[in-house]
């Protein structure tokens, strides 16, 4: 969504990361890039060397990282705040602790290698539950590493408690007004928490079992989540009505992202700046849903029973399809029905094998059985994984382009286990982008992996973060007494609550076009106007704009009608508009 043209509100700068082998309060600083895009948010990207002279064309200013700024350009900050700019900081205070009203804390101990303080890990409290900053934040944020401040003269709006959850004098969130303008910073490495708990740690060995006994993750066969970073005790609640069952119920990765950006939604509405935003869906839906089917064991009565379930439900769905395929009747059937094939790799079965020679025999194999088709999406046979990010490059070599292995295989790891319902591109150890999605499964077959009473906080938790809910229903289960129930209960919930059930190829080509969507001029004044351009179309798209002080808006100069709605915690106007691939198209908004 970044442009970079300079005419936009809101900059981002990534400030030059330390050299190897030097301490750093920040991991993966250029992925502010993937939160903001996969938002929808009208910004600019901004190099060090270019902000002094960009900094009076712009209104919001964010930063990731830290580096101590030249005298010059902190003179220019300090004009340029007191004129009515907002400058976020993401940790670090570039040599302007004073600035944001804090002091930084040294080492505890001076030693060789010109060692600085680094937060380490913990998680973030809200003083002030209120703030609109943090109101989204149910429980403490988890994070591991960043700048480690005390407040001075700064307005605390969070704190930090260690990785026991021990009082602590330091900061997390903080906020200085100067003149006419003011100063935030989150001090937790905001974009490292983001990558390091959905991507989790490289897996090699099974990761240690939950101390309640319902997530035996020591079971000597290396799946995604036994890279999971989340805490048992800290990171799980219970679930309502079912004694003795705690799951992953709010997605933190989330809302480390929804942190920074109602930052920047605070900061417009306080400096009277008004951005607009891509929508995540189209019609303005809150939500979206997503039914995967693995198709263990290729059995064609089952599998035809969930067809019908299916179609009773009157959605379409992933089909996951395993070695040996269904027969080509029953193939064509899923196809015809408007399902999508999608591989699902089995490193588990006897006689297959963890390898990229394994998983390329295996897509070509399902190709065929596909009637050719190349696949877009895959899931791992058990959620099986291994090493790091290599499978991701697995994926990208064969055209497959959103996979959904990271999840929970153990009832005690339901839910969030890696923190996030949204797609999002997952990142190399050196910070690479790889060009596959990741569209986690949250959960599989209620009443045989989990209680249907799941259903009701996993769904409140995606609508309120704004993200898929997906959960995978087998095919082998579908006749189990109350399981068909509780795909339709899970179905017709999601209904009420305004979600729209997408397959994951849906949802790929709709994230993938709306990256491919730029803006190309913003102008402020009794109306604000914006352009946009894509690469892709977009029918049914929705443009926000923050605030209520909206009396109309028009798309390409034909007044349209708009809506007030909540999102992220702010008020925003939403109008609708097609975008067409290669044709501009202006919104503009009266004031």
């Amino acid at each position: 969504m970044a442009t970079s043209a300079s005419t936009l509100p809101l900059g981002v700068c990534v400030v030059p990361a330390p050299p190897d082998n030097a301490a750093r309060t920040v991991s993966y600083p250029e992925y502010v890039h993937e939160i903001l895009d996969h938002a929808g948010v009208c910004y600019t990207r901004i190099s060090l060397d270019e902000l002094d002279a960009d900094l009076p064309k712009l209104r919001l200013l964010v930063t990731v990282g830290d580096i101590k700024f030249s005298d010059t350009l902190q003179q220019r900050l300090k004009d340029w705040v007191d004129a009515g700019g907002a400058w976020i900081a993401v940790s670090g205070v570039c040599g302007m602790a004073e600035w944001f009203g804090v002091e930084v804390e040294p080492p505890a101990f001076s030693g060789w290698g010109g060692l600085v303080g680094t937060l380490g890990e913990g998680y973030l409290t809200p003083k002030a539950s209120a703030h609109p900053i943090v109101a989204h934040a149910a429980i403490p944020l988890h994070f591991f590493n960043g700048v480690p401040v005390h407040a001075t003269s700064a307005n605390v709006i969070a704190g930090v408690v260690d990785a026991h959850q021990r009082p602590s004098a330091r900061t997390a969130v903080t906020e200085l007004a100067h003149g006419k303008g003011r100063c935030l910073l989150i001090a937790p490495d905001l974009t490292g928490a983001v990558v390091h708990i959905q991507q989790g740690r490289a897996v090699t060995r099974d990761r240690g079992p939950a101390h309640d006994g319902t997530a035996p993750c020591c079971d000597n066969v290396l799946k995604s989540d036994d890279g999971s970073v989340l805490d048992w005790i800290f990171d799980r609640q219970p679930v309502p009505g079912v004694p003795g069952f705690s799951a992953f119920l709010q997605p933190v990765a989330d809302q480390w992202r929804e942190l920074l950006l109602r930052a920047i939604f605070h900061a417009a509405t306080e400096q009277n700046v008004s951005l607009p935003v891509l929508w995540l869906y189209p019609r303005n839906a809150p939500a979206l849903g997503h039914i995967s089917h693995d198709t263990d064991l290729s059995e064609p009565g089952p599998a035809r029973t969930l067809l019908d379930r299916v179609r009773e439900a009157g959605i379409h769905t992933t089909w996951c399809t395993i070695l040996p395929a269904y027969e080509p009747e029953l193939m064509r059937a899923i196809k015809d029905a408007g399902h999508e094939y999608a591989t699902h790799y089995d490193a588990m079965s006897e006689g297959r094998v963890w390898s990229e020679d394994e998983f390329d025999a295996q897509w070509r194999e399902l190709t065929a059985a596909f009637g050719g088709e190349k696949p877009v999406t895959n899931k791992n046979h058990y959620l099986r994984w291994e090493g790091d990010t290599e499978f991701f490059e697995w994926l990208v070599k064969r055209g497959i382009q959103l996979d959904q292995s990271k999840g929970p295989s153990k009832t005690g790891e339901a839910g969030f286990n890696f923190g996030t319902c949204h797609p999002y591109f997952p990142v190399t150890p050196r910070g690479e982008r790889i060009d596959v999605l990741e569209l986690a499964t949250m959960t599989q077959d209620m009443v045989i992996y989990a209680p249907p009473a799941l259903i009701d906080p996993v769904l409140d938790a995606v609508v309120r973060c704004h993200g898929v809910m997906h959960f995978l229903f087998h095919p082998a289960h579908i006749q189990k007494p109350g399981v068909a129930d509780a795909f339709h209960l899970t179905v017709n919930k999601g209904k009420e609550r305004g979600l729209e059930w997408w397959t994951a190829s849906q949802i790929n080509a709709w994230e993938r076009a709306r990256r491919r969507v730029r803006w190309t001029g913003h102008s402020a004044g009794p109306s604000c106007r914006v352009t946009l351009e894509s690469g892709a179309e977009l029918p049914g798209a929705t443009i926000l704009w923050l605030g209520n002080a909206i009396k109309g808006v028009a798309v390409d100069g034909i007044a349209m009608p708009s809506q007030t709605t909540q999102r992220w915690g702010f008020s925003w106007q939403a109008v609708g508009v097609t975008i067409r691939q290669g044709k501009a198209c202006t919104v503009e908004c009266q004031s």
